[in-house]
């Protein structure tokens, strides 16, 4: 009898991003993935991390991590888990190029171990798990989806991937290694849902750079591109259609510029000498002779794109006659701050186009039909959609029932929950793992912001605060004069401070003499106003009474 696997969803299903996946068998876990989510709300929090607290509470069963690629979603909450478990990490050369860095600023030290396309390794001494690193085509270079050998047969999980014919590099999704692994016998299957909802199949990135050519031609002032800096494969048509335009490339912002320099650095960008310029040389050039690259491409404000829509970008001002062009498609739920620094940056004079204008963009992610022949390929005993959120799973679940699985071989899981092979079938378990979101600030890599802070941010941001100071004789404990109110962001209060006032000094005035000690004072001070402003405003502002006695 074979050995039960354990399929544990830890982040990425329910979601897109903070993707992890860990695999458990025979006491031994492998890790695939450990990313960040990064918010849209701007409370003071920069990232989002999937709990890693089972895996922590399990480090001496952890093997290994297992890297698919580069991106902040796959590999960005990698110093919050190596910090506590730390073990070896297998990936692709431009992926542990990216992440050291993160590790050294968190002050994390790790053992990165870099594969090769095709190459096996085993996660871990004594591990039941084989995982071979299979080539695929994504939006950036040498992303890999992985097959792994276990006691209950081969699982191949997708990685992020499109089947693109026409690949910048020349590195495509390996479909004959994909095809010879499904006669082989897959048992399961995990896969990208992240464009389950569009159909047909995704653009090839050759096509983009012929779109970049014609978007550029006879713009005045100076070319903004904005994409993911990762992107390295977009960056090189940027450059090339920038120099046919006479045009010197100027990356802006910190993760653009280490990304191009990584590009030139390990030779995945080919830029002509004298082409790349710095942000201070950028100045000096005339506004024709720039293209400048940088990030923001989802209305990000601390992005250098953010930045210039609100003319905060010192010595490279966005004016009239420059063309912006955002080179990627508009993550849902991003709408409005993509919108905003749209609109921030015609109120500047700028001219902005985007996918919908041009073939600016192609996605990094399988469309229905590239789904659904992965799904012909592999031939799975069953199916896993991953990567997305519920909408994404079902309708990637749909397309599985499409190829031909029943309902019976066809599992949605969210984070938390526990797939199972075993001898006897497929289950989920009844088991929930914990699971959830942690609120990250960046405090020399990132610092944990408890849910209560950010609670009481997102109260503040909506609703406002309203302060008030109570002075009381000590002796007596009676208000000495009428309490001072004051309100910030707390609609309905103007003009109407004498009234909350007097409904703080009747509560206090009302408790016993002999309980008018200062917390006691504050409570029912506190209850008074809530009551105020849910009897006269329907809102619940939050509330801070300050009791001096003197």
């Amino acid at each position: 009898m074979a050995s039960p696997v354990r399929i544990a969803a830890l982040g990425g299903l329910g979601e897109i991003g903070m993707n992890c996946l860990a695999l458990e068998c025979e006491e031994r876990i492998a890790v695939v993935d450990c990313g960040l989510l990064f918010p849209a709300e701007p409370f003071g929090v920069e990232a989002i991390s999937p709990d890693l607290s089972w895996l922590r509470e399990r480090r001496d069963r952890v093997g290994a991590v297992l890297l698919t690629h580069g991106h902040e979603d796959h590999l960005g909450a990698l110093p919050l888990l190596l910090r506590d478990v730390p073990v070896p990490v297998y990936g692709p050369r431009l992926a542990l190029a990216l992440l050291r860095p993160r590790l050294e600023e968190a002050g994390v030290r790790a053992d990165l171990r870099e594969v090769r396309d095709g190459e096996v390794v085993r996660p871990g001494e004594g591990s039941p798990f084989a995982a071979e690193f299979v080539p695929v085509a994504h939006s950036i270079p040498d992303a890999c989806a992985l097959s792994i050998a276990t006691p209950q047969g081969l699982v191949y999980h997708s990685g992020d991937f499109k089947i693109d014919e026409t690949p910048l590099d020349g590195r495509g999704t390996d479909l004959s290694r994909i095809e010879a692994l499904g006669r082989e016998g897959i048992r399961l299957l995990l896969s990208d849902s992240t464009n389950a909802d569009r159909p047909g199949t995704s653009l090839s990135e050759s096509e983009v750079g012929p779109a970049l050519h014609g978007a550029m031609e006879g713009a005045p002032g100076r070319i903004w591109v904005a994409c993911f800096s990762s992107h390295l494969h977009r960056i090189q048509q940027v450059a090339d259609a920038g120099r046919a335009y006479g045009r010197r490339l100027v990356p802006v912002g910190r993760s653009m510029e280490e990304s191009v320099r990584l590009g030139v650095e390990l030779g995945y960008l080919r830029l002509a000498p004298g082409q790349l310029a710095s942000f201070e040389e950028a100045r000096d050039l005339r506004p024709r002779e720039a293209c400048v690259v940088v990030t923001g491409t989802q209305g990000e404000p601390r992005s250098a794109l953010g930045r210039a829509a609100r003319g905060e970008l010192s010595g490279l001002p966005v004016r009239p006659g420059d063309r912006v062009l955002l080179s990627s498609r508009f993550i849902p739920g991003n709408e409005v701050a993509i919108g905003r620094t749209v609109d921030g940056l015609v109120a500047r004079g700028a001219e902005v186009l985007w996918e919908d204008f041009r073939a600016l963009h192609a996605s990094g992610h399988a469309q229905e039909e590239e789904q659904r022949r992965l799904v012909r390929l592999c031939r799975p005993g069953h199916f896993l959609p991953i990567h997305g959120e519920m909408r994404h799973l079902s309708r990637h679940a749909a397309h599985a029932a499409a190829e031909g699985l029943g309902a019976d071989r066809r599992h949605v899981l969210v984070d938390g929950e526990v797939l199972e092979l075993s001898d006897g079938g497929v289950r989920r378990l009844e088991e929930r793992l914990p699971s959830g979101r942690v609120h990250l600030a960046r405090d020399g890599g990132f610092a944990a912001v408890s849910e209560d802070v950010v609670r009481d941010r997102r109260g503040l941001a909506e609703l406002g605060i309203v302060l008030v100071a109570v002075l009381v004789d000590r002796s007596t404990g009676e208000p000495v004069r009428s309490p001072e109110i004051r309100g910030r962001g707390a609609a309905g209060l103007s003009g109407r401070e004498a009234e909350v006032a007097g409904e703080v000094s009747r509560a206090i005035l009302a408790l016993p003499a002999g309980e008018r000690d200062a917390a006691s004072m504050e409570r029912e001070g506190s209850l008074a106003v809530r009551r105020w402003f849910r009897r006269e405003v329907g809102r619940r502002p939050a509330v801070q009474v300050v009791v001096l006695s003197i």
